[in-house]
């Protein structure tokens, strides 16, 4: 009898003792097997090689900039003296106007300055003085027109990349292109939209202000000339109203009136002619601090790194082939019980006769 096995049972055939796999058993698939996993490993590093050799060079050109902080438009968020009235006009009592760095990230990537710049034209690569469209330069094909600009608007989201820096509010803009002088035009034609499309929105929304103010300034000029009025034909009725109390108290009531009337027209003024310079100002409202260059090396692809990865990758395929092919070889050598009974079973039925 078997030590280690009840009375009545008798060990299969070809099985093992359960015990512990050795850190020899584990290594053996490997060593018996080293030339199928270098050779897994060589051919996928020199298919990735290949691949990569084959890639045209990508240059990177990027450009920094800040958007400028400008303070709100209407001289009345200076007067203090005149926030709650100001407010009460709908006019703005101090908040900023400047736009906020992540804007102009989200800004870069809509469809409106894609589009443009997709349209512009940009000097070829290799002819010299010859300017084509950046969309037929990135050579996006299409069965109409329109399907050909949303799929160069696709592309060129994946070509370009925006991103700020929270602590400085540095906007860093960045063009990969085949081309290095290229991928530079292209940055700082992004950079030029940019600061148009902020630069005719400021000049929209003091448009908008100087309309508005103006329609209020003639009303609040009505306004006064009223109140001037009827103060003016009250002294014209009572020249002594010091001598009574009532007459004294109507005459400081209407003086109030025209006080505060003079206050808003003198704040509509003030705000109207700073909507009417606002709206013709045409200064840069975007801060360009490092210029869009055309890069020297190509930034991709990293042909090292990527024949690196697929070495390893390599390698781990081929240790994963290695004992597969060891457990194949290993099934083969020790059948299992189910897989002798099955064999018993076929030999026994091709040896009995057939029945007629």
């Amino acid at each position: 009898m078997t030590a280690g096995l009840k009375p009545g049972l008798e060990p299969a055939r070809g099985a093992r003792p359960e015990a512990d796999i050795s850190v020899f058993e584990l290594m053996t698939p490997l060593v018996r097997r080293w030339k199928l996993i270098g050779a897994t490993a060589l051919a996928c590093a020199f298919a990735a090689a290949v691949f990569l050799l084959l890639q045209r060079p990508t240059y990177t050109a990027s450009t920094t900039f800040t958007p400028e902080n400008s303070s709100s438009t209407g001289l009345m968020s200076s007067l203090v003296g005149l926030a709650g009235l100001a407010g009460q006009l709908g006019l703005g009592t101090g908040s900023s106007s400047s736009v906020s760095p992540e804007f102009f990230v989200k800004l870069a990537h809509s469809d409106e300055v894609l589009r443009s710049t997709l349209l512009a034209e940009f000097g070829h690569p290799d002819s010299v003085g010859v300017k084509r469209p950046l969309l037929q330069l990135l050579e996006i094909k299409g069965r109409s027109p329109e399907e050909q600009i949303q799929r160069g608007v696709v592309a060129l989201r994946k070509l370009t990349e925006a991103s700020t820096d929270k602590t400085t509010g540095i906007v860093t803009l960045r063009a990969e292109l085949h081309s290095p002088q290229l991928a530079a035009d292209v940055a700082k034609y992004m950079v030029q939209l940019l600061n148009r499309f902020n630069l005719e929105s400021r000049q929209s929304q003091s448009r908008e202000q100087r309309r508005f103010s103006g329609e209020r300034l003639a009303v609040a000029e009505q306004e006064l000339r009223t109140a001037e009025q009827a103060q003016l034909a009250f002294l014209q009725r009572n020249r002594q109203y010091l001598d009574s109390p009532l007459l004294a108290f109507e005459h400081n009531r209407l003086n109030r009136q025209v006080q505060l009337r003079q206050e808003v027209y003198q704040t509509l003024v003030k705000a109207h002619e700073e909507a009417r310079i606002a709206e013709v100002r045409d200064t840069p409202v975007l801060t360009v601090i490092d210029s869009a260059v055309a890069p020297v090396h190509p930034s991709g692809p990293r042909r090292v790194l990527g024949t690196s990865v697929a070495l390893l990758f390599g390698a781990a395929l081929g240790v994963m082939l290695a004992y597969i092919s060891a457990a194949r070889a290993r099934a083969r050598r020790a059948p299992t019980p189910d897989y002798l009974e099955f064999r018993a079973a076929v030999e026994e039925a091709r040896r009995s006769p057939p029945r007629v």
